[in-house]
């Protein structure tokens, strides 16, 4: 953000000038969410300031007619074609207010969602914690949708309240210079009780968001654990958390709602008393002859819609806070440093297989007081050869291979093969040289047979090189695995589909990774999961499959290990042992 957060140790007044510049920042950077946005949102206010146009018209048509009536005149034709105009493009206009709003709102509301869920997948090698990831899923759910009502009504009736109220005074005025003064002095009084709610309402707002992003969070956390939690027998222990949140939210919710209903009240009521000492004032001008009749049934009918805009303004508002403060969690999140620097400058992605790959001081820190993922490294990785990383749980081993495969960048240090900083590459172009296996993976719905020629083309293979995948699925001790499935490699899997374990899902994603041609091959605990007899076919799989290509394997697995040309052993400090490789 580039206004910073309200500081609790400040005074009330610099922490409420905070609180303003931040939200000024917020509504700002809304508005450049999309350039369309601002087109979509231009429309919706130059179509409300045009049918405030044509109610000026329609005010001064409908008191000629009714002077005409009281003299006796019947209304001529042109009087009503230009009142049934008037009346008609009110309408119209009030229809492409509306429309031109929704449709700025469904652009923002998609860039945003866009946005967010890249800063939440890119370069990240598994999902986001806990919390965290509810946390960012309520932000691109609720959130998000908070901000329809932002953009499509909020906006344009905040402008239009700040423009049409002083154009129709200076209209009564021009008629009516006294009527028009006692208009001009009751304005800033609702514009000074605006502020005043908004205050409150915005505390509210901000209340009502955090209760909703925890509730969602632990209700995400809830679904994900259910099937633990029954087979523990504990999944009715939540239901008091639960409604103990949702209390707390409903509470926030109906003082926003009470908040909302004094507000409209009060509104109302200096509306309606401005109104009445407007119609004092005419009736009075009007018996003394100082106003004609025409003249006084124009400015009657304008006053009340002198406060129109600001009442549209106050109902609108708490949508706008309540959008602006989804929004304001959403670029937080949006702000944070991702474990990527995807700022590349175009550079040819070298050949890993045929160039080092060299870590000088790279280092991951943890953040948040937890120790470093990674403490500072030197290491060199040989081309076309095969290194083994070794450690207890916590050494910084998948951080390692995350930084190789340019999952992440590293917070000091450089990574880079022959003499390319791989900073300097589009991650894409990168990614094209890796074949990646997680120490977690996971498939996405669908066909297994396509998801796993996806995951070989990705890296370069082929899409018809049926007889590579088919090598790969066997070297991976995964022909076990399609035996067990109805349909083979016809199968379809995840959401909607045939359930995997752990061990079946690694060994598929593994063939995958070996089918393809990628001249870098990283890959997290390979063998975790497995018998002896199958990690024995697996480990002999894999070391054919790395002929000709670089290796990097974190492995737990000594006989791997002992396989490799070379064996890197970190320690939970940060420590090398073991970091030459062998020719």
């Amino acid at each position: 953000m580039n206004a910073a957060a309200p500081d609790a140790n400040a005074t009330p007044a610099a922490r409420g000038r905070a609180a303003r510049d931040e939200a000024r920042a917020v509504h700002r950077r809304l508005l450049e969410v999309d350039p369309r946005v601002r087109t979509g949102l231009a429309a919706a206010i130059g179509c409300g300031a045009l049918a405030a146009s044509l109610l000026v018209l329609q005010a001064w048509v409908i008191a000629d007619a009714v002077t005409d009536a009281v003299a006796g005149r019947a209304p001529t034709g042109t009087a009503l074609a230009l009142l049934g105009l008037a009346v008609a493009g009110r309408v119209a206009l009030g229809a492409g207010t509306e429309l031109a709003g929704r449709w700025a709102a469904r652009r923002a509301m998609a860039s945003l969602r866009v946005r967010i869920a890249d800063a939440a997948l890119r370069g990240r090698s598994a999902p986001l914690e806990g919390a965290r990831r509810g946390e960012v899923v309520a932000a691109a759910t609720q959130g998000v949708d908070a901000l329809a009502d932002y953009y499509a009504r909020a906006v344009p009736a905040v402008a239009l309240a700040g423009a049409v109220p002083l154009g129709l005074v200076a209209v009564v005025t021009w008629r009516a210079p006294l009527v028009g003064a006692l208009l001009a002095c009751t304005l800033p009084i609702v514009v000074v009780f605006l502020a005043l709610v908004g205050r409150r309402s915005a505390e509210h707002a901000r209340e009502r968001q955090h209760q909703l992003a925890v509730l969602g969070a632990h209700f995400l956390e809830v679904v994900r654990g259910l099937p633990t939690l029954r087979a523990h027998g504990r999944e009715h222990a939540q239901v008091p958390a639960l409604r103990t949140i949702a209390e707390r939210y409903r509470d926030e919710s109906l003082a926003a709602l009470r908040v909302a209903f004094l507000s409209a009240l009060v509104l109302e009521l200096l509306a309606m008393l401005g109104t009445a000492i407007a119609a004092a004032v005419v009736g009075v001008q009007l018996a003394e002859g100082h106003l004609t009749l025409g003249v006084g049934l124009f400015v009657l009918l304008l006053a009340p819609e002198v406060y129109a805009p600001l009442r549209e303004a106050g109902q609108r508002f708490h949508a706008a806070e309540d959008g602006a403060e989804a929004a304001r969690r959403a670029l937080a999140f949006l702000d944070e440093p991702g474990p990527l620097d995807d700022r590349g400058t175009g550079v040819a992605a070298p050949d890993p297989s045929a160039a080092a790959l060299r870590l000088r001081g790279a280092a991951v820190r943890g953040g948040g007081g937890r120790a470093d993922a990674l403490a500072p490294l030197d290491l060199d990785v040989a081309p076309g050869r095969t290194l083994a990383i070794v450690g207890p749980s916590g050494s910084g081993k998948s951080t390692l291979l995350e930084l190789l495969a340019r999952l992440r960048d590293p917070d000091v240090g450089t990574v880079r093969c022959g003499g390319t900083d791989l900073r300097a590459l589009p991650p894409e172009a990168w990614w094209r040289r890796v074949a990646w296996l997680a120490q977690r993976p996971t498939l996405p719905a669908g066909e297994l047979g396509a998801l796993l020629r996806t995951m070989a083309t990705a890296a370069g293979a082929g899409p018809d090189d049926v007889r590579r995948l088919g090598l790969a699925v066997h070297r991976a001790g995964a022909d076990e695995v399609l035996a067990e499935l109805p349909d083979d490699l016809r199968t379809p899997v995840g959401a909607g589909g045939r359930t995997l374990s752990a061990g079946q899902l690694q060994r598929l994603c593994l063939a995958g990774a070996l089918a393809s041609r990628a001249p870098l091959l990283l890959l997290d605990e390979p063998t975790a999961h497995l018998d002896p007899a199958t990690a024995e076919r697996v480990r002999d799989g894999i070391l054919g499959s790395a002929a000709g290509r670089t290796l990097v394997v974190a492995t737990h697995d000594a006989e791997l290990a002992a396989a490799c040309d070379a064996v890197v052993t970190l320690v939970p400090a940060g420590a090398v042992a073991g970091a030459a490789v062998t020719a």
